[in-house]
């Protein structure tokens, strides 16, 4: 499919003029076809708007009916896709980086959601899938892996902390250190944390890659 669809017609009814003569027919009492003449649109679409209004409200749902076509490739809903988002950004926050195409593959398949047969042909969702998603999450963006040692990611609480600085205060107090004395020297040349390979290359979303 391609990435970029293209609207080719100015047909379709906005949401809101939809709720505006909706609420003439239930509230005012008026006739479905004298509201849908005044705002110009077809009476069929405001009676099939008017019927899933009232057939949501019985059920108790305050939400709006959808409106227009529902996109053939469409996988995931606007709610589902917003759920994931945040999602991942928590992991990220938490030091826990997930692969949003693996994770979004996932996800359709314990839900038991349509997707494409290529997702289950790879074990992932598609570039495609990954390009329109980020688009339309432009609070996210795209960052180069970085090595992050695992014993500092762990360690890394708010209890450590306020354990290091109350020991360092006491250490600098009991000897009258300066500035001039404290020094930063890693005397084992040990590094904990593993070397990215270049040659693997990895595209993340904060701490999320691509493939």
């Amino acid at each position: 499919m391609p990435r970029q669809w293209i609207r080719k017609t100015d047909r379709g009814v906005p949401a809101d003029v939809l709720k505006k003569a909706s609420d003439e027919v239930t509230k005012k009492s008026k006739s479905v076809r004298s509201v849908a003449k005044a705002y110009g649109i077809c009476h069929v679409t405001l009676s099939r708007y008017c019927k899933s209004l009232q057939k949501l409200r019985e059920q108790g749902s305050s939400d709006l009916p959808s409106v227009g076509y529902w996109s053939s490739n469409k996988v995931f809903s606007e709610v589902q896709e917003e759920v994931l988002a945040d999602y991942l950004t928590q992991a990220a926050d938490l030091y826990y980086g997930l692969t949003p195409c693996e994770f979004a593959y996932q996800l359709a398949v314990t839900y038991n959601i349509k997707h494409p047969q290529t997702w289950d042909e790879k074990q992932m969702a598609g570039p495609d899938w990954f390009t329109l998603f980020m688009k339309r999450n432009p609070s996210l963006s795209l960052r180069s892996p970085e090595a992050t040692s695992l014993t500092r990611a762990t360690s890394f609480n708010r209890q450590n902390v306020e354990r290091f600085f109350n020991s360092l205060g006491q250490v600098i107090k009991r000897y009258n250190f300066d500035g001039s004395d404290i020094w930063n020297v890693d005397e084992t040349a040990y590094n904990g944390m593993t070397h990215v390979q270049f040659m693997q290359v990895h595209v993340y979303y904060h701490l999320f890659c691509l493939y």
